[in-house]
């Protein structure tokens, strides 16, 4: 991978990382998600609740359209970008959304691009499950896994300076929708490379902000 290092938009870790919001023990991921990269680029306060909330009082919670199978049970990548556009219809916004199956060279064009993000999807088989960890620590953040599980995160930074505590190099680093709001989550290059998209048919979601509702430019 590139030795450049790239935070999107110049912004710093702490920057970034506050505009992380919190799941709890739920498998809402597509639904902050969807907030979260709104947020970052239209400066909004949207919440990851609000689409919860609409999705239950949708016919069958959103399934298939939105979610896999009723509200609980999270989205798969295509869903989570009818999650985003969606969130943006309701509040009067028009971002680009595409789900796609994109390169690493994707990715580093999102992140260098301040008006581009990508949600990525990591995929897993219990037992062999990726480390996803805040700051520097070295345990993972995900939680229990049943036989298979997913995750979805938006890319913010690359950093191949970037170490943990024994040292090893952690360069990507991402907002989840977990607790911390001072830092990103960050993954090895192996443990990224062979999650992202093990499982999915697409890998990610480009989102681009557009204009308001009403808007002229």
């Amino acid at each position: 991978m590139s030795d450049i290092t790239i935070y999107w938009r110049g912004w710093t870790e702490k920057q970034l990382a506050s505009y992380q919001q919190n799941q709890g023990s739920t498998n809402h991921c597509g639904k902050y998600a969807a907030a979260s990269v709104l947020n970052l680029l239209y400066g909004t306060s949207l919440t990851g609740d609000s689409m919860v909330d609409w999705l239950n009082g949708r016919c069958l919670k959103g399934t298939p359209l939105y979610t896999i199978f009723g509200n609980n049970n999270g989205s798969f990548v295509f869903q989570a970008a009818n999650l985003i556009r969606r969130l943006g219809q309701l509040n009067g916004l028009e971002p680009t959304v595409r789900s796609r199956k994109g390169t690493l060279k994707t990715l580093m064009e999102n992140l260098q691009d301040g008006n581009s993000l990508s949600i990525v999807s990591v995929t897993y088989f219990q037992d062999n499950e990726p480390v996803i960890a805040f700051g520097k620590n070295t345990s993972s953040s995900l939680g229990v896994t049943r036989w298979v599980g997913g995750h979805l995160m938006i890319l913010g930074a690359y950093d191949p300076q970037h170490r943990n505590t024994e040292d090893l190099p952690t360069p990507w680093g991402f907002l989840s929708s977990w607790p911390g709001k001072d830092l990103l989550y960050w993954m090895s290059e192996n443990d990224f490379q062979r999650s992202w998209g093990r499982l999915s048919l697409f890998n990610m979601v480009t989102v681009t902000g557009g204009k308001r509702e009403g808007e002229t430019r």
